[in-house]
């Protein structure tokens, strides 16, 4: 099983902003709390592991992972985080599943939170935390590769986020978008998606009461205006990122 995990880990190193679909799911309470789930659907990978690894291992292993990981315990083994992030990241929970046979792979993250301000830095956080407990899942075998990969970005690391309680405003970073060329991380996505590997991510906001009023390109707005939908694929980032953009009033 390890060595399987590891195929899968080397591959999710490049992909792991959201290999193939990912979506972020955010529900606002009245008082400005609420909580950030993020999807992860990585199922794609499994056959691209089987290609990849020792067939004899693949035809072995059938076991079937469905696993929820409390991360109270897992913050202070997470590299470079303030205080602050532990905090956070102590109040969530990770489920892993996996099943092989059925080439299923998904993961399951899970943040509350007191204040909006708090929503960007839970899912920056997210790409850590998943990574981290991979790794931990291989049992550090054949991790000696790992450095070579490129570092995991996503979609937000080129975006500005400001959040409050009736006012969401996502806006593009245009000095660090200009050089977006140079992130290996999204050179490999390019890579995969030319072999036919696609990429899709979607944003789903839940509000506690009806918009007032929406800006965004890329928004659609629920009959009962209490739910924003985004959904975008790379070609929309590289090509047209003002598709990720968004001012909701609400």
């Amino acid at each position: 099983m390890k060595k399987i995990l590891f195929s899968l880990l080397t591959a999710t190193s490049l992909f792991l902003a959201g290999c193939l679909e990912t979506t972020e799911e955010i529900t606002l309470n009245e008082d400005g709390s609420g909580t950030v789930k993020m999807t992860n659907d990585m199922s794609a990978l499994i056959s691209m592991a089987k290609q990849m690894g020792n067939n004899g291992d693949m035809k072995e292993d059938n076991e079937v992972i469905d696993s929820t990981v409390s991360l109270e315990d897992k913050a202070d083994s997470i590299p470079n985080l303030s205080e602050e992030e532990k905090a956070l990241v102590r109040k969530g929970n990770l489920r892993i599943n996996m099943d092989m046979p059925n080439d299923k792979f998904l993961t399951h993250l899970s943040f509350p939170f007191a204040t909006p301000g708090e929503i960007g830095k839970c899912s920056a956080l997210s790409k850590k935390v998943i990574s981290e407990t991979l790794k931990g899942k291989t049992g550090g075998v054949g991790m000696t590769g790992e450095g070579e990969m490129p570092e995991a970005s996503s979609f937000d690391d080129y975006y500005t986020v400001e959040y409050s309680n009736g006012l969401l405003i996502k806006t593009l970073n245009k000095e660090k978008y200009a050089k977006v060329g140079d992130d290996e991380y999204f050179k490999g996505l390019k890579e995969a998606a030319a072999m036919g590997l696609a990429y899709k991510a979607n944003y789903i906001i839940h509000l506690p009461r009806p918009a007032k009023s929406t800006e965004g390109k890329g928004l659609t707005l629920s009959e009962d205006k209490k739910q924003v939908t985004i959904a975008v694929e790379l070609d929309d980032f590289l090509e047209d990122p003002s598709k990720l953009e968004f001012r909701i009033e609400y």
